[in-house]
């Protein structure tokens, strides 16, 4: 294969992969500022009003679901399925989407269940979070060499952080919130050069091949 042939392949996987992420960004953006406008009208909703739930921790099972949902006022969309009760799911909660046109299932978990206030804390991020979170762009921004995921993973925590005086969570409870994303979802020091990171990777090969070098 000819140098011009190899430099046309790298330049049109470079433009491939910038539109993939214009494209991306900007389909998340446009969901962030929606979460965070949802996210101030519910608080508003709840600042004078206590959610009436059980004594004690809330049972294993569906029921308790079904109670904590009406007390917090989490309304599942058309397009969800669930949320149900899986004893065998070891984290808090878990958002399914099998395609784009697909309806999403969520599924709790019985970690959620030590409190009334952390289920309702994890119903929200998987409902009112994940559930309406756009996948397609989350993809787009994997594939482009972008954390789509880890994004759209802090998202959803902070959002728990934000409405955490309207699930009544405790300082343990924002805490183990804090550190778990933290933890699995770290933010980098400098976000510009993870963005710039998929940009840099074709640049670098494109100039490989210039030079004549081995590029894989």
């Amino acid at each position: 294969m000819s140098q011009i042939s190899l430099t046309r392949i790298f330049l049109g996987s470079l433009v491939g992969s910038l539109v993939l992420v214009l494209v991306g960004v900007g389909i998340v953006f446009l969901g962030f500022k929606e979460a965070q406008a949802r996210a101030n009208q519910l608080k508003s909703n709840f600042v004078n009003s206590a959610p009436e739930l059980p004594a004690g921790e809330p049972e294993l099972g569906q029921a308790s679901i079904n109670v904590a949902l009406i007390a917090f006022g989490i309304e599942i969309p058309r397009n969800v399925k669930g949320p149900f009760f899986s004893a065998k799911l070891e984290d808090r909660g878990l958002t399914l989407k099998r395609d784009v046109d697909s309806d999403s299932v969520v599924y709790i978990g019985p970690e959620a269940f030590s409190s009334w206030s952390l289920l309702g804390s994890t119903l929200a991020h998987e409902i009112e979070i994940h559930c309406r979170q756009n996948f397609l762009a989350i993809h787009f921004q994997n594939i482009s060499g972008f954390d789509g995921t880890g994004l759209a993973e802090r998202e959803a925590y902070n959002y728990e952080l934000l409405q955490a005086d309207r699930f009544g969570l405790s300082e343990y409870e924002r805490d183990l919130i804090k550190s778990t994303m933290f933890y699995f979802y770290p933010e980098r020091e400098n976000r510009l050069v993870q963005q710039l990171a998929p940009i840099r990777f074709w640049l670098d090969r494109l100039s490989a091949t210039r030079l004549g070098k081995p590029v894989f």
